[in-house]
């Protein structure tokens, strides 16, 4: 991983060329976040439009929701299918964590609580933050054919070492939030389904299809018959780290999935390969059929086997982002498909790019914005603007609510519910947005 810095102003290049030629900063596995393109071939005008449009889309989604994560009773409330009664902005098996709050406080114990028929749809269903990582991992999987063309020879040499720069910057990201430990968490999830992706290039076009459900059968057939597959390190004991070294040693592998589950997220970035291989010809009408093919067979299929997981009671064959299941990753991979195909149909074939600035901001630079969430937070927490931000407001945030009487002005401040708190994270993820805009002016960026 390195810094790359420019000096002096940047080039007036059109807009598919600035994000690339102007910066070099980005390439296919930058946390899925970064990668090459080209316009009408595989190199022949520097960078798609829509690979960083749809990316910045993507982190945008990610800011946002990490910041709203802890923040109660957002709107949009409802079973996603099938989840228990969850807000869009928070990830499903959170309904899980309501739930038990609400029954809880009319008098039943956590034994009793799971008990009720509820538990086993504690981790069922698929909000819009549930969509995110999947996101990520597909824009991944569609510009590594992009990479390849261009690297030649070098390409596996890359390949590699991009696959332990993410994996070691997944450690450094939790570690910086948790604690100096070996977590595995979505930044490894992302290494491994880069180097998935890039090894289905090794297999002739005919088996790089058969992969996919080949990989998914796998992980569903582990996950109903081997106990450890998913339970690996499952323990109510804190996570081992340096500063708690009485902690589970193999609780930190699975604070997002367990390392042999992120084949699942191999499986969302090889579906990203096969279109990546259409988009790499710069035909649009071959990448339209190839996005629609793989949109509507990959969302349809993951949707009929959770449908049947609802209907039968058998709900390890539902939408799961814990465990990463089939369904869930054929049914996201398909959505992943089918929105990158809105963006560059839009984008890349209508021409339509002027709208997507603000977002190229955030995908042109996706590394560096990811690891400013911590760095941002860190910063703010030193300079005391942090405790705006927090869900429940301390002290200092009441006596300036106390310095206007006004109900909007004391709502504005104290309360994190609601659409208020959706206009928090909107405010955090500007103050993100503003600080990525000023790095990318001067020529910073961070890519592996």
């Amino acid at each position: 991983m390195r810094w790359r810095f420019r000096e002096g102003r940047r080039i007036n290049l059109p807009r598919t060329a600035t994000a690339g030629k102007a910066s070099g900063r980005a390439e296919e596995a930058n946390g899925s976040m970064q990668a090459s393109g080209a316009q009408d071939g595989p190199s022949s005008r520097g960078r798609l439009a829509s690979i960083d449009a749809f990316r910045g889309f993507t982190i945008f989604l990610m800011v946002l929701v990490i910041a709203v994560a802890g923040y109660p009773r957002l709107p949009h409330e409802m079973s996603w299918f099938g989840s228990l009664p969850v807000s869009t902005w928070k990830h499903a098996d959170t309904g899980w964590e309501t739930f038990v709050e609400r029954k809880k406080a009319e008098g039943l114990s956590l034994a009793q609580i799971e008990r009720l028929p509820e538990a086993a749809r504690k981790k069922v269903g698929c909000t819009l933050t549930d969509l995110v990582a999947p996101f990520f991992v597909f824009i991944v999987g569609v510009c590594i054919p992009l990479s390849r063309s261009r690297r030649g020879a070098q390409w596996w040499r890359h390949v590699l070492t991009r696959t332990a720069g993410l994996i070691a910057a997944g450690v450094l990201y939790i570690s910086l939030v948790l604690g100096l430990s070996w977590w595995w968490g979505i930044l490894q999830a992302i290494g491994v389904a880069y180097l998935m992706g890039a090894a289905s290039l090794k297999l002739s076009g005919r088996w790089r299809w058969a992969a996919v459900p080949a990989v998914l059968l796998l992980h569903a057939l582990m996950s109903r018959f081997t106990g450890w597959w998913l339970g690996f390190g499952d323990t109510p004991e804190p996570f081992w780290t340096i500063a708690n070294p009485l902690g589970d040693p193999l609780k930190p592998l699975r604070v997002h999935c367990l390392p042999w589950v992120s084949i699942s997220y191999g499986a969302i970035a090889m579906t990203g390969v096969l279109l990546g291989e259409a988009v790499a010809t710069g035909d649009h009408l071959r990448v339209v059929r190839r996005g629609l093919l793989l949109g509507l067979l990959c969302a349809g299929a993951g949707l009929a086997v959770h449908q049947a997981g609802l209907a039968t009671g058998q709900y390890d064959l539902c939408f799961n982002k814990p465990d990463v299941t089939a369904s869930y990753a054929l049914f996201t991979s398909g959505v992943a498909a089918l929105t990158f195909l809105a963006f560059y149909w839009v984008v890349d074939v209508r021409g339509l790019r002027g709208w997507t600035a603000p977002l190229n901001v955030l995908g042109t630079n996706a590394l560096l914005a990811y690891f400013m969430q911590v760095i941002m937070r860190l910063a703010f927490r030193a300079l005391g603007i942090e405790p705006f931000f927090r869900a429940a407001p301390d002290g200092s945030v009441r006596m300036w609510a106390g310095l206007w009487d006004s109900p909007l002005w004391q709502r504005f401040l104290l309360d994190r519910s609601g659409y208020t708190g959706l206009l928090w994270g909107l405010i955090w993820t500007g103050c993100l947005w503003l600080i990525v805009r000023w790095c990318n002016r001067r020529g910073i960026f961070w890519k592996l």
